[in-house]
């Protein structure tokens, strides 16, 4: 009889234990989700005038970036996030009254800067597409800023993230930006860019261009995101 009282006792104290590590946890969480997450910046790639690649079949960059861009808007928004967005439509943001298109294009890279310097606590994300002369190429890349350590980190989440849901035959590697990606280059930001595939590619692009797969991306995309925010918040 005592031994079975002593035993009901451990177990009432195991419990009350187990109970308390879990109210804990549960507090923990609940103020961990309280957090206030950062801003993105999710900048649609060209625009307007400027279109971006082309594919062999008419397949215009900026629309792709636009419609991924949307989506992962759409995502972020529902998962708290303030989102601002360089471009909703398909225009350039660049200063009006310019004569030249090599003005307006300056203008337009110039502007995307600013707004990520004019928040400097916001994540920003640019969405492109990309192309090369020989079309057996294919794959999402990513390109980071190289002013903010935390942008290589955020890169590796993204496109671990996407190979692994996505492409698992995909081996590229993140990069770091170099002056040709004057955005990156130059912001102190936590700033990365997505190529999310090859236009050049014919089975990509078509892929590309379906709204499910850009659907895959964009939440793909955003659960590195997720990732990070939490890494950085160590939940």
């Amino acid at each position: 009889m005592r031994k079975r009282i002593v035993f009901s006792a451990l177990v009432i104290c195991i419990t009350a234990v187990w109970c308390l590590t879990a109210y804990v946890g549960y507090v923990r969480i609940t103020e961990t989700k309280a957090l206030p997450k950062p801003a993105l910046i999710i900048d649609a790639g060209h625009g307007g005038f400027d279109g971006g690649a082309v594919s062999t079949d008419g397949t215009v960059e900026k629309n792709i970036n636009l419609s991924i861009s949307k989506k992962l808007a759409e995502i972020a928004d529902l998962g708290g996030y303030e989102v601002i967005m360089v471009r909703d439509g398909d225009y350039a943001v660049c200063d009006e009254g310019l004569d030249t298109i090599r003005k307006r294009k300056s203008s337009d890279i110039r502007n995307r800067l600013t707004l990520a310097e004019n928040n400097p606590a916001a994540l920003y994300i640019s969405i492109h597409q990309n192309h090369f002369t020989q079309p057996q190429y294919w794959g999402t890349q990513v390109f980071y800023g190289g002013r903010n350590p935390q942008s290589e980190q955020l890169a590796a989440l993204i496109q671990e993230t996407v190979c692994s849901m996505l492409q698992k035959d995909n081996k590229r590697k993140i990069k770091k930006a170099e002056k040709n990606l004057y955005i990156l280059y130059n912001t102190n930001s936590t700033a990365v860019m997505v190529e999310c595939g090859f236009l050049s590619n014919k089975e990509e692009c078509a892929k590309l261009c379906t709204e499910n797969y850009q659907q895959q991306l964009a939440f793909a995309i955003f659960s590195a995101i997720e990732h990070f925010f939490a890494s950085y918040y160590n939940i």
